[in-house]
């Protein structure tokens, strides 16, 4: 059984570099997850402004010298709403003159004027010697490098009590210009984690998979040409405006090796793609194109938190192959377009996008051999989407909503006797949300999610209809410096929740502390309640340069 938390929050289960003819043993559903992160930019304090949002219609002015760097994806309308901040952190925070008229001079005294007339001989003036020409030279274009370098340690108290992870981890990129039109970014993401090399608690598979990690980040190239901004090269593509929760964002890829628990500034993966946005006013327009997709990043089989959530028959043995990235750069591609009008406050957006799935599915295969086995293979078939979001400002809360309808999305099913162990399905998710902000440094967002499969079946882990709510609380009446944090996650149709709590505190110019705790609770077979015994607590310590 599968609750939706955040409709379907587990169908994320591929694995981004693994080779298909190796095996490990596992199962994991196909729902997909919810929870989203904060965008890019707010990685790196400092950095250049960012690049307007796909739902900002107005096109601000380049920047001189600073290029744009990560996109602030989502900007529902002109008052600054939770839906413009970058993190969970950022959620809440809350004509020209005229030209001066010179002073009117006073009159002339009048001067009497002589009779007999003053005759002065013509005397030529020497022209002055013009200052020598002086070629002007280009400034040569300014360098930024930005990032961050963190330190994670957590405790796991629940279950068998172990350190679960002893993580540094920094984000780098660089940006530059090569003239007033064109600019770039590089960036990268390195992390390393020698708890595997002190403890045997983890399967070696999972060691080779956490321990080192390395990726190219987010690497572009900007275009300014007028009314249209072009972006190529690797990039985040944020479509959705929810706080907490992923249902319009369809495009960009996630690493889920930590469940949703990571600051969601580090979960979203970018895609290569080219994207070309048009401004007019109050009207945006955006096009993009993937020629090789990013898929989900799961972990492998005996991480902390790798799903597992269908109890097998005793005797009966569960492995799957390793996932593959489609890689056929012409039937594998991505594309879509997505158009925003803001009238009257309104913000409302249309989009399509299709891909394969960036989710996999896990194709099933039956062997009853002297050891039954159930293999079980992760593919990506294509999948169509069109949905729209809306976000409005009331003054004191804002009011947003998504929806997305998915065709043919393939759902596993625990039926035996079901060839492929797969059905397909057309699937609905809709959130409805309001943020409210407090004079006092209180703030709220409160959240009502659904997923409903349209033809559903009664042997799907997921029911037809699965119902979530999310609530979340911080304030900075304390301190402006300390901010106390709580996001609590509930399912609506069984007993299972999460409740993930910390306290942030900036102590010093570029450094900041963080004191947490993520619980879990609820059946064994629950998207939530298979996490019960990953109970931890943490800390973290970030330097920003």
């Amino acid at each position: 059984m599968l609750w939706t938390l955040a409709c379907g929050m587990f169908g994320a289960l591929s694995m981004a570099t693994a080779n298909a003819s190796n095996f490990d043993t596992v199962f994991a559903p196909t729902a997909p997850l919810l929870i989203a992160q904060e965008n890019m930019d707010d990685l790196f304090e400092g950095s250049a402004p960012a690049k307007p949002g796909p739902t900002t219609p107005s096109k601000p002015a380049a920047a001189p010298v600073n290029p744009a760097t990560t996109p602030a994806e989502s900007a529902p309308t002109a008052q600054k709403s939770a839906t413009d901040a970058g993190s969970m952190d950022d959620l809440f925070d809350k004509a020209t003159p005229d030209q001066a008229t010179p002073a009117k001079s006073a009159p002339m005294p009048e001067v009497a004027t002589p009779t007999a007339p003053t005759i002065t001989p013509e005397v030529a003036t020497p022209e002055a010697p013009s200052a020598p020409t002086v070629a002007k030279t280009e400034p040569k274009p300014a360098i930024k490098v930005s990032g961050f370098v963190q330190n994670e340690l957590a405790y796991t108290y629940a279950g068998r009590e172990h350190f679960s992870k002893f993580k540094t981890l920094s984000k780098v990129r660089i940006n530059g210009r090569f003239n007033e039109r064109v600019s770039w970014q590089v960036g990268g993401h390195l992390q390393y984690d020698p708890l595997y090399e002190l403890d045997d608690f983890y399967p070696r598979r999972v060691e080779h998979d956490q321990k080192v990690d390395g990726y190219l980040d987010e690497t572009f190239v900007d275009i300014d040409a007028g009314a249209w901004d072009i972006r190529l090269g690797r990039q985040h593509i944020v479509w959705g405006e929810m706080v907490g929760l992923f249902f319009a964002d369809v495009v960009s890829a996630l690493d889920l090796r930590e469940f949703v628990l990571p600051d969601f500034d580090l979960i979203r993966i970018p895609q290569w793609a080219a994207r070309a946005e048009y401004y007019h006013d109050d009207f945006h327009l955006e096009f993009i194109y993937i020629p090789y997709m990013t898929i989900d990043d799961l972990g492998k089989f005996g991480s902390e938190f790798f799903p597992f959530q269908i109890q097998l028959p005793p005797g009966v043995q569960a492995v799957f192959r390793n996932d593959r990235t489609p890689d056929d750069l012409g039937s594998d591609m991505g594309a879509g377009a997505r158009a925003s009008y803001l009238k009257e406050g309104w913000d409302v957006s249309l989009f399509y996008y299709t891909s394969p799935d960036k989710t996999a599915a896990f194709q099933r295969q039956i062997d009853l051999g002297p050891i039954p086995t159930l293999t079980f293979k992760p593919i990506h078939d294509r999948i169509h989407q069109i949905g729209s979001t809306v976000a409005k400002d009331f003054g004191s809360f804002v009011f947003k909503a998504e929806a997305i309808e998915t065709a043919n999305r393939l759902i596993s099913v625990t039926d035996l006797a079901d060839p492929d162990g797969l059905a397909r399905s057309n699937e609905l998710r809709y959130v409805l949300g309001v943020d409210w902000a407090g004079e006092t440094g209180h703030n709220a967002n409160f959240q009502f999610f659904q997923t409903w499969l349209q033809e559903h079946k009664p042997t799907m882990i997921s029911k037809e209809v699965e119902t979530g709510a999310s609530i979340f609380l911080t304030t900075t009446s304390w301190h402006h410096d300390i901010k106390p944090e709580i996001l609590w996650i509930r399912s609506l149709d069984r007993n299972e929740w999460l409740l993930e709590t910390k306290v942030t505190w900036n102590f010093a110019t570029n450094w900041r502390g963080v004191l947490g705790a993520d619980i879990f609770d609820g059946p064994p077979t629950g998207v939530l309640g298979q996490f019960d015994s990953t109970d931890r607590v943490y800390w973290e310590l970030r330097y920003s340069f």
